[in-house]
């Protein structure tokens, strides 16, 4: 007879077998179920012992030396050997397909503790939905004589059953609205798509690691996304095992007074190796929320010198001026360059320049003689030199002290994309954006 033969159904979940009784075969109690130990390196993880507890000791016993089990009680098999630990061996075969949720398990780690402690009440990353969830329950499936872990069951549902009123509010909705979709729909997280993220409070063995294509796949928005709902402790446990420009892309994303929140626990060396695949107004932004030490510190880090005298530049500006808010990448080209000339370049001027709908034309001495527009010149059916058509008389550009809201009804008034910003001597500084100036329209600072 198979141990799960008194389970007629083939879903079982995890919150109705906790406080199961746990009975030897001659009737003796052993104590109460409280947790699961399960094959983390599966794709859909094989219980292989359960945890349980009396006078306030934990014990575990293998799932092979049982001999029934359901929901009320579980009949353990004469003269079986029951473990005393809070942990379980960890299964040593190779697999060819492992989980996510395995990856936290490998280098030294020769234990594993109990799923319910990993999982039920932490916040997961749900990598199919790119969210971070709560789980409330742990679903599993009958298969053979064995059970194993399907999904993680999140929502309101579950939290009743979780609470042990599942019965009570069912017959409720069923008496009330027969048909409601409450009653149907359970949801769950496939338990491939779900990767834990250890707190405090579990055990340190516990690593996460982030060494798989599902969260390396992850757009940056909703990586940051992701990290802007997470606490302090497992926000730091992403961000850390981020590579620098992954890192910096998603940083970007992140609401701009939480950014500095995530460089605080990095140190100034790698701090700087992110910085240096932002933008420098960004970074400069970023790092004027800092601790002047720290900021220091970072911008001495920082190996392209151009790079970090751009930001020093910036950072001699308040933050909402316009000299605060520029840009210093800009579509810098020479009067005497050819249409073909500058249209060759644009591949190079990509690498630093978020966008080049504006040419800014300089001499040697990076004064500002004029501007262009990228479609102007698109426009140009011969190969003319830049100074033929660009605009030299009415140049609208701005001091970097004035004050953003003038900057933004500057442009507004004449329709502008971007702005040059010059200095007292004509000298080409940067340039503000609409996307520069959007934030601060938007109350967003």
């Amino acid at each position: 007879m198979s141990v799960l033969s008194d389970f007629k159904e083939t879903t079982i979940y995890f919150s109705k077998l906790i406080g199961a009784k746990i009975l030897s075969e001659n009737g003796t109690s052993l104590g109460r179920l409280t947790d699961v130990f399960v094959d983390y390196e599966d794709v859909y993880p094989l219980i292989l012992a359960i945890q349980f507890k009396k006078n306030n000791q934990i014990f575990y016993v293998d799932w092979n030396h049982l001999n029934s089990f359901n929901y009320k009680k579980i009949i353990v098999k004469a003269d079986s050997p029951i473990g005393r630990s809070r942990t379980f061996p960890k299964v040593k075969e190779k697999k060819v397909i492992t989980s996510l949720l395995a990856n936290q398990f490998s280098g030294d780690t020769v234990e594993y503790p109990p799923i319910g402690k990993v999982i039920l009440d932490r916040q997961i990353v749900d990598t199919s939905g790119k969210k971070v969830v709560r789980v409330n329950d742990i679903e599993f499936i009958k298969t053979g004589k064995n059970l194993r872990v399907t999904h993680a069951a999140i929502g309101l549902r579950s939290m009743i059953r979780r609470l042990g009123y599942e019965p009570f509010v069912d017959s409720v909705i069923k008496s009330v609205r027969p048909n409601s979709k409450y009653l149907k729909n359970e949801k769950l997280i496939n338990w491939k798509f779900v990767h834990a993220i250890p707190d405090r409070s579990v055990q340190s063995n516990v690593k996460l690691s982030l060494n798989n294509e599902d969260l390396k796949d992850i757009h940056p928005a909703d990586l940051a996304d992701i990290l802007e709902e997470l606490d302090t402790h497992a926000r730091d446990q992403i961000f850390h095992n981020l590579d620098p420009q992954t890192a910096a892309e998603t940083l970007s994303e992140v609401e701009q007074d939480l950014q500095a929140s995530f460089l605080k626990s990095e140190s100034p060396e790698e701090v700087a190796k992110i910085i240096e695949y932002m933008g420098t107004d960004e970074a400069a932004d970023i790092l004027s929320d800092l601790d002047k030490s720290k900021a220091g510190e970072i911008i001495s880090n920082i190996e392209d010198n151009e790079i970090q005298e751009e930001i020093q530049e910036l950072l001699e500006y308040d933050e909402d001026t316009a000299g605060g808010i520029m840009s210093t990448e800009v579509f810098e080209v020479h009067p005497e360059m050819t249409k073909n000339e500058v249209i060759e370049s644009i591949p190079d001027v990509f690498e630093d320049v978020e966008n080049v709908y504006d040419l800014y034309i300089i001499d040697d001495d990076g004064i500002l003689l004029g501007t262009c527009s990228m479609n102007e010149l698109l426009r140009q059916r011969e190969n003319l030199e830049v100074k033929e058509i660009m605009e030299s008389t009415d140049i609208k550009c701005l001091p970097p002290d004035l004050h953003w809201k003038k900057v933004a009804s500057f442009m507004s008034k004449y329709n502008l994309i971007n702005v040059p910003i010059v200095d007292e001597t004509n000298t080409l500084l940067g340039m503000v954006s609409v996307d520069d100036i959007l934030p601060w329209l938007l109350d967003e600072r």
